[in-house]
Order: structure tokens, then sequence, then C-alpha cells
């Protein structure tokens, strides 16, 4: 290539970036213009733009996969901090007569980043500020605002009333909108469901601008959102929660069995009995890859970490009675209020103030990951799950968590909400790929790895849809198809995975909603074509 050519090339580029930074800059300017007059009282601590200092401290504040966290990562044109539901309805308001997208952002756990990532012009709306909560001991209910995180839901009921809990996940960090909307997966589903099986009442802001309760939103777009992904169809400010009355002492366990010491036995006998448990008692299984002896060699240890509702005299015979392999000592249990355990969940010391829920956390340090899950409704052969180990010794840095079903959540109908995952289940599978190192051929082939070990477990899990959990997205989900293939189709391709036949309803509440399809990101719910 001659040189007057490179440079006729490079002119050509820098004059694209130019004008594409050009329009960037008017396209932000006319939204600052219209937030500015749209609202009275001063916004200098509510909207965040390239130009402010503190921008991308606000920007990483929420971010916790390190994959989008990089200087490629495309940014937002402004983040707003919401403080007021005002601030919520300009933002919507100024982005859609500016042609802007919007993410929203809760707690920044989503796994493909889609809560602050986008490959168009858009603006964040974070909810962090917006994180109050009110309990009612009359009703045993709580208002929780969207930015609100778990911890802080479990330490403010607590501080109320130590027999009062609510159905959630375990990271403290994790923020309510994203993690009610997508289902709410935790450890009392056995006994109570899912958090959205014990959601009573939200206020959503729609397209139009309008905050709406569950009467005025009417109960086919309060369905939706519990459990159809909430920022398909606005920005939800609140939730009411039912809260759930728990034993005054729950006991907890982690028992450690080294596949070398018979573990994989035990855990072919978990798959047959987990389920059919008493629904107050949950246990997981978490094999993960451990190096043995000083010469470090690798071996998977299987970790049965189980919650009972109730002492370590019921548990005891229980699980001795139907599941003796797993050989439970009580040594091995604690007894403790259940907001006490929810610190043994997040691996934290169970002595720990119950403060420390209420602190932005410092741990788990965020980390490059790769998560996908499946369900599995046919117990997987013991040879199989001999494979599995030998492969994740391979992969080194891949773990699993199995969750098993039954109890609670057979009893509720696949329609009764979009989460469709109930009778029929029997444990859901999240696999959980980790590193530290940032080089891109570093990251392909961790990547690379949580895909082939997905496609290893192919014959082992649900098929026709081969289904997956909302809450735990996966952004190779749909991600490769034919150039001729329609939106709708595509969107088929995640949409029956994640909502199997509820997904259908959730295309003609979407419709209805939102026809122009404002609300839209990767795996959004689409409208249905005219």
């Amino acid at each position: 290539m001659t040189t007057l050519r490179k440079l006729s090339l490079l002119l050509i580029t820098l004059t694209i970036v130019f004008s594409i930074s050009t329009t960037s800059q008017s396209i932000i300017q006319n939204f600052l213009n219209c937030f500015s007059q749209s609202l009275i009282s001063p916004t200098s601590d509510v909207i965040y733009t390239q130009n402010n200092t503190s921008f991308l401290t606000i920007l990483n504040k929420k971010i916790h996969n390190k994959r989008f966290k990089t200087a490629t990562t495309p940014k937002p044109l402004a983040i707003i901090t919401a403080k007021e539901s005002s601030h919520v309805q300009v933002t919507l308001k100024c982005a859609k007569s500016n042609n802007i997208q919007i993410r929203i952002r809760s707690g920044g756990h989503d796994y493909e980043g889609s809560s602050y990532v986008s490959d168009v012009p858009f603006v964040i709306i974070d909810l962090l500020h917006l994180n109050s909560i009110y309990v009612n001991l009359q009703e045993e209910t709580a208002w929780v605002e969207s930015g609100a995180t778990t911890g802080k839901i479990y330490y403010t009921i607590a501080k109320k009333n130590n027999s009062l809990a609510f159905p959630a996940g375990v990271c403290f960090s994790v923020g309510a909108g994203g993690h009610f909307s997508g289902g709410g997966y935790g450890n009392l589903m056995r006994k109570f469901g899912l958090s959205i099986d014990n959601i009573i009442d939200a206020k959503i802001v729609d397209v139009n601008g309008n905050i709406l309760d569950r009467k005025s939103m009417g109960e086919d777009l309060f369905w939706a959102i519990r459990g159809g992904g909430g920022a398909s169809f606005g920005v939800i400010l609140s939730w009411k929660l039912k809260l759930v009355q728990v034993t005054p002492q729950v006991t907890v366990f982690n028992v450690k069995r080294n596949v070398s010491d018979g573990a994989t036995d035990v855990v072919y006998k978990w798959q047959l009995i987990a389920p059919k448990l008493h629904k107050d008692l949950f246990i997981r299984v978490q094999p993960n890859v451990v190096q043995i002896g000083q010469e470090g060699k690798k071996a998977v240890q299987v970790s049965f970490i189980g919650q009972f509702l109730g002492t370590v005299e019921k548990l005891l015979p229980l699980v001795s009675e139907s599941f003796p392999e797993l050989g439970l000592k009580k040594s091995e249990c604690i007894s403790m209020p259940w907001i006490n355990s929810t610190f043994f969940w997040y691996d934290m010391p169970i002595g720990t103030p119950l403060e420390t829920m209420l602190n932005e956390p410092n741990y788990p340090q965020p980390n490059y990951f790769k998560f996908k899950s499946d369900y599995v409704k046919k117990p997987i052969p013991k040879e199989a799950i001999e494979s599995i180990w030998k492969l994740m010794i391979e992969g080194e840095t891949l773990h699993m968590q199995w969750n098993p079903y039954g109890g609670r959540m057979e009893e509720i109908l696949s329609s009764e909400t979009p989460f469709p995952h109930r009778a029929g289940n029997l444990f859901l599978i999240q696999y959980i790929n980790t590193w530290i190192e940032q080089s891109p051929e570093v990251i392909d082939r961790h990547v690379n790895f949580s895909r082939l070990f997905y496609k290893f477990m192919t014959p082992y899990v649900s098929n026709s849809p081969r289904e997956a959990f909302l809450n735990y997205r996966d952004g190779d989900i749909g991600a490769n198809h034919p150039s001729n293939v329609t939106t709708i189709e595509i969107s088929r391709t995640y949409g029956s995975k994640y909502f199997k036949e509820n997904f259908e309803r959730l295309v003609n509440v979407k419709t209805k909603v939102d026809p122009e399809n404002f609300f839209r990101y990767e795996q959004s719910i689409p409208i249905r074509s005219h």
C-alpha cells in the first residue's frame, strides 16, 4: 500500500471518528438541556457525563465482572444517579426525544453487563440512591426500593423482627431491581418459593413516564415483571414483599467429601433424594477443583452445604434416615437465628456484625468470569459424573453449584409467573468460571472452556428446549445465528430457554405496554411484528 493511500485511509478514519464523536456530543448536549429544563431542583449531583471527574468512579462502582470494565468497553453518554422518581421520569422523556437507549442498573451483578453496556448511544439510570426499605410488622410486609441490596433488606427486616425473613439470594450486594425481576433465587426456595412468589405489589415507571402500581398497571404487566425481566417493560422503582416466618433457630452445615473418598456415590444419591427431602431442608452440592498434598495434584472436592429450618436434634434423624451416605455429624452442624446464617452462605465468619451487611462489599473482589446454567430432570449416571470431574480438573478454574428443587417449587404452576422452571426438575446447575488474569488470550481461553464444558453437559440436562435461568443470564444464547433470521426468531431462541411457553405471553404484554420497543437491550422481550 502506498504512503499516499495510507494517509488517505487515515484521514477517512479520523473523519469518521470525529463525526461520530461530534454526533455523540450533540446528542448528549441535547439530552442534558432537556434534563435540566425539565427539573426544578439542581442536578449536579444526579447526572454524570464523561467530562465529570467522578464519571468512571460512578460507572465502575457497580461493575462486578471485569470483562466489562476495560478501556475498550463502550461507555454511557451519561449516568443518572436518580434520587427521586422524577429523575427517572425525566430521563425517559429526554432519552426518548433524543433517540438514546437506556440501561437500568440496581446492583450491577448481571453476568453479561447488560445494565451498563451497549453498542449504541445510551445512558444509565443507576438506582443506587433509591434504596429505602419500609417494614410493616402488622402486615408482615416491606416496601423495598429497587436500589436496595439483599444485605440491606435482610438487615432491616431482622432489626424489626428476628423471626421474619424473605426468600432471596445469598450475595449481600445484589440489587433488588434485577434480582427480583429475574426471579430471585435462594436457599429458602424449597420452603417458600422464589422472591417473585412472595411479591404482592410494585411501582413502575412506564414508557410514557407514568408511575403505576399493581392496580393501575394491571395483572398482565404485574405478572410479566415478576420473572420476565423488568427492564423490558419499564423502570421498577419499588417492590412490596410478603415476608415469611422462619424458625427461631436454623441449622447449617458444610460437609466436604473428596472424590477419592467416594464423593461420587454420595453425589449420585443426592440427586435421587435432595428434591424429595422435607421442604425445610435445602442441601446444595458444590464441586470444586482443589490441590491435594504438597505436590499440588489437582482433584475434585465436593461440598454438601445445607440449611434446615429447625434444630440439630430434628435435623440429624432426618438426614440419617433419608441420606445416610452423607454421614452428617452433630459436630458439623451449627444452629443460629436465620439472619446470622446469611453470613454462613456468603462465606463470611458467622460472628460478623450484622451492620456489615450494609457495607459496600470488598468481598468477593471483582473478577473476570463467565457463568452459565442448566436444569437437570434425570439423574446423571455415575460414569458421567466421573467424566465431569475429569473435565473440571482440566479446566482448573470452573466449579459448579447444584441447587435442589422439589418442595414449594413443584407446587407452583409454571404459568403462575414468567419463571417456568418448576415441577419436573431435580436441580439447577450454575457453572461458575472465574479468573484474575486479564490478557485477551487468557480471557478467550476461559470463556471457550466454559462453552466447551457446557457442550459436554448436553446429554445430561434438559432439552427441547435446553432451559436456562434468567438471573444467570448467558449472552451466548441466541448469539450465533444466520443473517437471514428475524429478530423475533432470534428472541425465541433465548425466550424459549428462559421462559418456555410463557415467552409468547411476555411478548403480548411487551407489545401492549411498549409498542415502540423503547425498553430494549440484548435478550430483552421483543414486540410482536405488525
